[in-house]
């Protein structure tokens, strides 16, 4: 039995797939582990290397395969959205395959973690969509009706991410400030925040926030609180993801002209996503009061969709769609 391998590295996880190599659709008991998460950006590219080759050397241990029986690996990894980062992945990703013992025919799809979770959420036989993220971060990726790649967003946290956790959370603390100050409305946010921090009052929060440096992601944790007062009913919390909303579908919107059509379908994921109703509801209400797509719930998660880019026929018949398709056999592209 053949098979292919999808791995989806996130900032703080990272989840790998082993699929037979001619499933197409997602199986009722998927084979997969999880571990660390292997964004280069924020571990470094070395360090991303040490995880991913001991996470596929793990799956392979745990579901008795041997090197002889992957016919390919499609690496959908956080942070390597761009040219320079794909190749330096790929040269790492050359070094696991040669330590692994694949072999040299292997297929390998490197690309960013956005386009195989577009991918996973795109059903069997459909072959174009949109796909919004809001987790840490936020971007959208769409596949258009002539096969086209259109990205919109991840510019990181500090020039962009609108809509996400991070986002959230430094608008949540802007509230918190502001009621501090009379300024603002009262708010449940602050002593929800307050009490996730372990601060007694809002003034500590400027020791907090700038006596130490904080992860993106520890900051964006604080977007629980926000979703946890918009469950109260409280309407600062309840703006703040209706206006969160808006900036994702503000992401749609720049995608749309770029030939899709009306009825394209439109899904979601991450952390936000998922946990607060107030703002996915919002987000596919406008997007049909705009006439922007049609909202569908993703197929299948992103691993799924890096084991369909990993695949030999899939990727040779991919087009546009694999971007970062690079066949193992032809040493010239990674030298």
């Amino acid at each position: 039995m053949k098979y292919v391998i999808g791995i989806d590295g996130g900032g703080t996880k990272t989840t790998c797939l082993f699929l037979q190599e001619n499933q197409s659709t997602f199986p009722e008991k998927p084979m997969k582990i999880t571990g660390n998460g292997t964004n280069p950006h924020i571990i470094g590219f070395h360090e991303a290397g040490k995880r991913l080759k001991a996470l596929l050397f793990e799956g392979m241990e745990k579901f008795s395969l041997k090197p002889s029986q992957i016919t390919g690996v499609g690496f959908g990894l956080a942070g390597v959205g761009r040219t320079e980062d794909e190749w330096e992945m790929t040269r790492i990703a050359r070094e696991i395959f040669f330590d692994l013992h694949f072999s040299e025919n292997s297929h390998l799809f490197m690309g960013s973690d956005s386009l195989a979770a577009l991918k996973g959420a795109l059903p069997p036989k459909v072959d174009s969509g949109i796909l919004v993220i809001s987790g840490t971060g936020s971007n959208a990726v769409g596949i258009n009706r002539e096969g086209a790649i259109h990205k919109c967003g991840g510019w990181g946290h500090l020039i962009g991410d609108e809509g996400s956790g991070y986002y959230l959370s430094v608008k949540a603390l802007s509230k918190v400030a502001m009621e501090a100050d009379g300024r603002g409305r009262s708010t449940l946010l602050t002593p929800l925040i307050l009490r996730k921090l372990q601060l007694s009052e809002p003034a500590q929060l400027v020791r907090y926030i700038y006596g130490q440096p904080h992860e993106k992601q520890e900051m964006a944790k604080l977007a629980a609180c926000v979703i946890e007062a918009s469950e109260q009913n409280d309407e600062v919390a309840v703006h703040l993801l209706k206006e969160g909303a808006d900036q994702l579908i503000a992401h749609v919107e720049s995608l749309a002209g770029r030939g899709f059509a009306r009825d394209t379908m439109v899904a979601v994921a991450g952390s936000i996503f998922k946990h607060s109703s107030v703002l996915k509801q919002h987000f596919i209400e406008q997007l049909e009061q705009r006439g922007l797509g049609q909202f569908s719930e993703a197929y299948a998660p992103p691993e799924f969709g890096a084991a369909l880019l990993a695949a030999p026929m899939r990727s040779k018949e991919g087009g546009a769609h694999n971007d970062g398709f690079i066949d193992m056999s032809d040493n010239r592209k990674t030298e």
